[in-house]
């Protein structure tokens, strides 16, 4: 017990205490010794004895206070067990799809980057000018509205509205854009080699789909017609013939503007591979958010601290050891007239706490 509470101490405190504790030891004197060897008719003395089974004993101990110490963390590391592995299989699939999905777009740019006809920054200034279009219409028709004495906000709704029909008017620019592009792919699908194969619909575009174009077309130069007129009217009413048929032509203008920002934008390639190139961001994104979750960092978190703290103690465990022999040597050099100053030459006198002298022999 005495051993195990100095085994708690810092460890300078217990080699002052064990280093006090071999000094004192003293052997009795039988007969004096001088640039003597070791007498060979002495085996293994108690000293040795003792000291050599400080040393195994250290070198159970601290390994056992290890497990003490990361008994914790291996419990917090077991309550993950579950959690934990269903992340891994979680993660192995979104692997898997991460893969693909990487494929899949490489594959679509190998194959298809030499048909995109539109050029870099094409779909921002885009996004960028179209939400420009719609709200200029959204502002012509709410100042007439407010003028002409409606609630403001009842008034916003309504040209909002207006607004975006104009704008959503131009999209057809898209739909022609495409077909006249689908056009100048268009080839026979026996034609097309294996590796166009998934992408025969870029290619076989019929024109069935024209008349529906040709319809929507239609609808959209009556929208475009309607909010001319309406515009027109309203601001005829309010500022004269010659300030409505000014906004009327205006929103006219907008929305055939949107028409032609639809058509310079549109590239169904190009959307094509900012889709496939989507799905692969999208799919790495899910991956590393998997791969960063909190039940997984806390588990590899409390292992690892539970390995170091079992291979720390083992380190301190094995240096107790080392330090029991010092101790040991201590004494014998201390008292060498009772056990000479060294071995004999040509013999081997194992150091105590080696397995080779553990079992008694000198």
């Amino acid at each position: 017990m005495e051993l195990l509470s100095r085994i708690r101490r810092s460890p300078a405190d217990a080699a002052e205490a064990w280093i006090a504790e071999a000094d004192a030891i003293s052997i009795p004197r039988i007969d004096e010794a001088s640039a003597q060897p070791r007498p060979s008719n002495l085996g293994v003395s108690y000293v040795e004895q003792e000291y050599r089974a400080r040393a195994e004993e250290q070198e159970v101990a601290w390994p056992a206070r290890g497990e003490a110490a990361a008994r914790p963390f291996q419990t917090r590391a077991q309550g993950l067990d579950r959690q934990t592995k269903a992340i891994e299989s979680l993660l192995t699939e979104k692997e898997t799809e991460v893969r693909e999905t990487r494929a899949d777009y490489r594959h679509a740019a190998h194959v298809l980057g030499s048909f995109v006809r539109r050029e870099p920054g094409g779909k921002l200034r885009y996004w960028l000018c179209w939400p420009v279009l719609w709200f200029g219409d959204t502002a012509g028709i709410w100042s007439a509205a407010i003028t002409n004495g409606d609630v403001p906000y009842v008034a916003f709704g309504q040209a909002f509205s207006a607004g975006l029909a104009a704008a959503c008017a131009g999209l057809v620019g898209s739909e022609l854009r495409d077909i006249r592009m689908a056009r100048a792919r268009q080839c026979d699908s026996e034609s097309l080699s294996k590796d166009e194969q998934p992408y025969r619909h870029l290619f076989t575009a019929g024109a069935g789909g024209l008349r529906i174009v040709k319809l929507i077309g239609c609808l959209s130069l009556l929208v475009v017609a309607l909010l001319a007129v309406g515009i027109s009217a309203l601001r005829s009413s309010i500022e004269g013939d010659a300030s409505g048929l000014t906004f009327g032509l205006l929103a006219g203008a907008t929305a055939i503007g949107s028409g032609l920002l639809g058509y310079a934008a549109s590239d169904q390639v190009a959307d094509l591979l900012a889709h496939y190139r989507k799905c692969a961001r999208r799919a790495e994104k899910e991956f590393l958010t998997l791969a960063g979750s909190k039940p997984l960092r806390r588990r590899a978190a409390a292992e690892e601290t539970a390995r170091s703290l079992h291979a720390e103690h083992k380190l301190l465990g094995q240096a107790a050891g080392r330090f029991m022999e010092f101790l040991a040597a201590r004494v014998q050099r201390r008292n060498s007239q009772v056990f000479g100053h060294g071995v004999p030459a040509g013999e081997q006198n194992g150091l105590i706490g080696r397995k080779a002298r553990r079992g008694g022999a000198a």
